[in-house]
């Protein structure tokens, strides 16, 4: 997780968007609970994400799913220069608002094609954040809307529905698997329970779901958990118990257990030194 995140929490939902701007030789291998839109400002890179390889140039915008691992290396001897979004679907409201209904009825592309002066305001609203411009959260949001008008009206998107008739096998299950997570980790999940959502055998499932995102299913559920305790950890007053039981873990021992193979530090030191980043 970026330790630029920059969230605020309201009724224990996080703040739902962040952007930064950096320079790097390289942006090591990792994952977001969370979407991303990266834009390349400056430089030549390799990108790799969900086991490919592809060359990005200044210009480029890729559009990054929750989970999916992604890195950023330098092609050149020089600094690439990039800015980064980061936002959770909740932007777009509840469930049933429209503009959410429709978000989750699409596949956004890979790769995206963005005009002059939409990146020009991709980069200047990382400049507004580090002056502290004021109403600059209203700017994030007016800036994410102007991105997905963009990307709906010149269609660099496909109906969900179309992607899963075209998908030699059901994809698509990994995904609604996926979904049912990402709203019920804070409860008890067992695999049976995920399972009956898909079609498929137990073993099939597994290899289908390991090839796509890149981990097992138990894996992935401790990952998220531990992503949003993250998040709790950094922006909340609760303490780490309370955290722990938040977000799935019915045990503090095995909460502080996972939480270290992921971040290599225990949860009290995560929050001490997010407190002092913030």
């Amino acid at each position: 997780m970026d330790k630029d995140f920059q969230n605020k929490l309201k009724k224990s939902e996080i703040f739902p968007i962040v952007n930064i701007a950096k320079k790097a030789y390289t942006l090591d291998s990792h994952s977001h609970a969370v979407y991303e839109l990266i834009y390349i400002k400056k430089g030549t890179v390799s990108l790799q994400i969900a086991g490919k390889k592809s060359k990005l140039i200044g210009g480029g915008v890729v559009f990054v799913l929750p989970s999916e691992k992604h890195k950023l290396v330098s092609m050149t001897n020089k600094e690439f220069e990039y800015c980064s979004f980061v936002f959770d679907k909740t932007v777009f409201g509840n469930e049933d608002n429209p503009c959410r209904v429709f978000f989750d009825s699409i596949l956004i592309n890979r790769f995206l094609d963005f005009p002059d002066w939409l990146l020009n305001k991709f980069f200047q609203l990382c400049s507004e954040k580090e002056v502290g411009t004021p109403g600059y959260e209203v700017m994030q949001y007016g800036f994410l809307y102007q991105v997905f008008s963009h990307i709906v009206s010149t269609k660099q998107y496909q109906l969900i529905t179309i992607v899963r008739m075209q998908t030699k096998y059901n994809i698509s299950a990994v995904q609604v698997v996926i979904e049912y997570i990402q709203k019920n980790y804070m409860e008890n999940l067992s695999f049976d329970e995920l399972l009956k959502l898909t079609n498929y055998s137990k073993s099939h499932f597994c290899k289908i779901f390991k090839d796509t995102i890149g981990m097992n299913l138990t894996e992935y559920i401790n990952k998220y958990r531990v992503e949003r305790a993250c998040l709790e950890l950094q922006f909340s007053k609760k303490n780490i118990t309370e955290i722990a039981m938040q977000t799935g873990f019915n045990n503090i021992q095995y909460f502080s257990r996972v939480f270290k193979e992921f971040m290599n530090c225990t949860p009290k030191q995560y929050q001490l030194k997010m407190k002092r980043v913030k």
